[in-house]
């Protein structure tokens, strides 16, 4: 690790392994005896920042936050940054003039596979560990990592995880060049015997405890707790010979598990209780909060001298850990022994009932002062202590009165908004969440697919969409069903399936018409509009366009209107009918501005910025257009137009001579493409790429990326087909075989 801080060929440094491996405590054994011991100029750095993603809400972008202020050495002014990407963006440049060292611990937390509420108590073996579930939850993370990695800073960055992040591989799952990959698999025989000795097994030779160390695996946690056992044996304390008597199993998670057991069994019964209530908590938390368990009296009263007398033992034991840095004084449990003590938790709802009622009597935030989605703390622990004490109903209450608003309309924490409604569906999201009401689920199903779709991830909405829909068809609710099959067409249509959304699009048109709802059969046909326009039946699409524009018109919907206009702007560049995008786009402009819905603000700038870059008469205009849209998109994280808006700046690029910068932005596009399986994005973007291939003369690569791009475009195959990308694929590769 002293010799990759050195190394500035690997600006990111990842150091994997199971939990109890010793991660953190390597990392910080490390910073503070080999690093920071020698002071900062002797590793020519300017700075040290610890950041653990294990302390309560320690989110990427409060990450972000502290980092600007500890590199700049100043507040940050939020109206010249505004958003977390802006911030970032702003560390990055503060970073290419000063050498920094983060250490970010515990990131697997700001992975997928971990984006749960209750990701304090989950296991190992229970973790998924796809290419998807391991990315960030978070684009501007993934983006900035990526940015550090290609060693755009002088930053260096150690990263402790349970899993690889696959934003920081490349498209084989290996690490990018500048990304140093170690994984931990054991403690050394050496080290292993010194630290059993520094845990008090003081009697052994060398020898005996290298078996026993092998026998438990080499795994830290393990043999810490083990450790205690034999210090504490009742017959040989302090002997390694006493370790026998505590039997082994074959593999390494019985193992855990097994000395886990042993450790907890060795335990007084009330300290056993304290334990498993105490790994309630989902974080760190302060003595006024544990105090709250202090039963050790007569009767179950409180005797602060036992109370304190039990969590100084369970601190000896290594089974709780206490911080009392800085003037803090916080106690904490390692996520395993959270895990096994939170399983031993015999009545589960009556201890989050306690703790439901300590958080309720915290004073929920101002509405108007909350700045953050830190602020909001003490509304998710109540939430995430009302679900667990089983009170569904009531937590969905608290989620729609108190949590909707800012995490959605005001943050664009759409993943968050995932965390917290993913607990609702206690039998998994393949069954309805857990509500008394059919009304109730139907909304959370159909919310919680709106947030997956906003975050990127169009196949898990699709999948909540489907089962939204199915409670409104068995209430009978036709004016739903027809908007839940329309959402469903929306998520299809990103996916490439375009068979499957005409189907429930003109399913949601005859709905629409039974029961007599105008409204809704307008979107169908801008909708049908839209889809008909990817097809290449540009007439078709036009004529349900006008269906669409008619409705809309009669009623004064500009909402409406701007979604038309901005179909019909698709439809023009499709086209390639500069003059005829150009006036849809300034159309669908003008009339965002009379709602002032950001989306559609967002869409209309884009729109217009390509158009002007097609017509390439005014590329300072065009400058202007995508730059606001850009901005805007990242302020609320509205993944769903950023490739769009990235390969629109890609062609301006090009159309100013800037190839290195169109290819950088075309990339940049396709990752956030790729990772969120924009099929038909893909093809347009891998079509750009095989453009600029064939500008620099390298055919190999353009044809590569064309025939990428006509697999992308094929979608169902034709004619249900992203029709103008396949024909612009298949003239490419023609032109490369000449």
């Amino acid at each position: 690790m002293t010799a990759w801080l050195a190394d500035d060929a690997h600006p990111i440094c990842a150091l994997v392994a199971m939990g109890g491996m010793g991660k953190s405590a390597l990392a910080w054994y490390w910073l503070t005896q080999d690093i920071l011991k020698l002071g900062f100029g002797n590793w020519d750095l300017h700075g040290v920042l610890w950041w653990s993603f294990y302390e309560g809400e320690a989110s990427f972008a409060k990450f972000v936050d502290e980092a600007l202020k500890y590199v700049s050495g100043k507040e940050i002014d939020a109206a010249k940054f505004p958003t977390t990407y802006d911030r970032a963006v702003e560390l990055r440049r503060e970073l290419q003039s000063k050498r920094v060292l983060f250490v970010l611990d515990g990131f697997e937390r700001q992975l997928r596979a971990y984006a749960r509420l209750d990701a304090a108590y989950q296991r190992d073996d229970a973790t998924e560990s796809s290419r998807e579930a391991r990315a960030c939850m978070e684009p501007d993370a993934a983006r900035l990592l990526r940015d550090i990695a290609a060693g755009t800073t002088r930053a260096k960055v150690l990263i402790t995880s349970r899993l690889m992040v696959s934003d920081l591989e490349d498209r084989a799952g290996d690490p990018f060049a500048g990304v140093f990959y170690r994984e931990l698999k054991e403690l050394g025989r050496d080290d292993a015997i010194v630290f059993m000795r520094a845990q008090g097994v003081k009697q052994g030779t060398p020898a005996e405890i290298a078996t026993v160390w092998e026998a438990y695996g080499n795994h830290p946690l393990s043999l810490r707790l083990l450790s205690g056992l034999i210090a504490r044996d009742t017959r040989t304390p302090g002997d390694v010979a006493a370790a026998p008597r505590h039997d082994v199993h074959a593999d390494l998670v019985q193992r855990q598990h097994h000395v886990l057991e042993q450790s907890y069994n060795a335990l007084p019964e009330k300290e056993r209780t304290l334990l498993s209530r105490l790994a309630a908590f989902r974080s760190a938390m302060t003595y006024d909060a544990l105090a709250i368990f202090d039963n050790f009296g007569s009767f179950n009263r409180a005797d602060k001298k036992k109370f304190d007398a039990a969590l100084n033992d369970l601190q000896v034991r290594g089974l709780i850990q206490r911080d009392t840095a800085a003037g803090r004084n916080r106690y904490d449990l390692h996520p395993i022994v959270r895990h096994y003590g939170y399983d031993r938790l015999t009545d589960k709802t009556g201890v989050h009932t306690r703790l439901r009622d300590y958080f309720a009597r915290i004073p929920a935030p101002d509405k108007d002062k909350v700045k953050s989605i830190e602020d909001l703390a003490p509304i998710i622990e109540l939430y995430h202590h009302t679900v667990r004490a089983g009170r569904y109903d009531e937590a969905c209450d608290l989620f729609y009165a108190g949590l909707v608003d800012p995490l959605h309309f005001r943050f664009g924490a759409y993943q968050t908004s995932i965390e917290l409604l993913h607990s609702l569906f206690p039998d998994g999201v393949e069954q309805p969440p857990r509500l008394k009401e059919e009304s109730d689920q139907s909304w959370t199903l159909g919310f919680a697919a709106t947030s997956y779709g906003l975050s990127g991830q169009s196949n898990r909405a699709a999948l909540l969409n489907e089962q939204s829909t199915a409670i409104y068809e068995k209430l009978g609710n036709k004016g739903n069903l027809a908007s839940g099959l329309m959402n469903i067409a929306d998520d299809h249509l990103k996916l490439g399936k375009l068979a499957a959304a005409e189907q429930n699009l003109r399913s949601s048109i005859k709905l629409s018409r039974e029961i007599k709802d105008e409204y809704l059969e307008a979107i169908g046909h801008q909708y049908l509009g839209r889809l008909l326009a990817y097809r290449g039946l540009f007439d078709d699409a036009a004529q349900e366009l006008e269906l669409s524009s008619r409705y809309d018109e009669k009623a004064h919907d500009t909402v409406g209107q701007c979604i038309d206009a901005a179909y019909h702007t698709l439809r023009a560049l499709m086209m390639d009918d500069t003059r005829a995008a150009l006036q849809a786009a300034q159309q669908a402009r003008t009339l965002a501005d009379f709602r002032h819905n950001e989306r559609d603000i967002i869409r209309a700038e884009w729109l217009l910025g390509a158009a002007l870059v097609m017509e390439g008469k005014d590329l300072n205009a065009a400058n202007t257009h995508l730059t606001e849209a850009l901005t805007r998109c990242r302020r609320i994280n509205l993944v769903e137009f950023e490739p769009d808006i990235l390969l629109a700046w890609a062609r301006w690029h090009r159309a100013r001579g800037n190839t290195q910068d169109a290819q950088e932005r075309a990339e940049e596009a396709l990752a956030m493409a790729d990772r969120c399986e924009y099929r038909l994005k893909q093809a347009e973007i891998h079509n750009f790429l095989a453009r600029l291939a064939l500008d620099a003369g390298n055919g190999t690569a353009a044809s590569e990326h064309a025939e990428i791009a006509k697999e992308r475009a094929w979608c169902d195959g034709p004619p249900h087909c992203y029709k103008p990308a396949l024909d612009e694929a298949e003239r490419m590769l023609k032109e490369i075989e000449k």
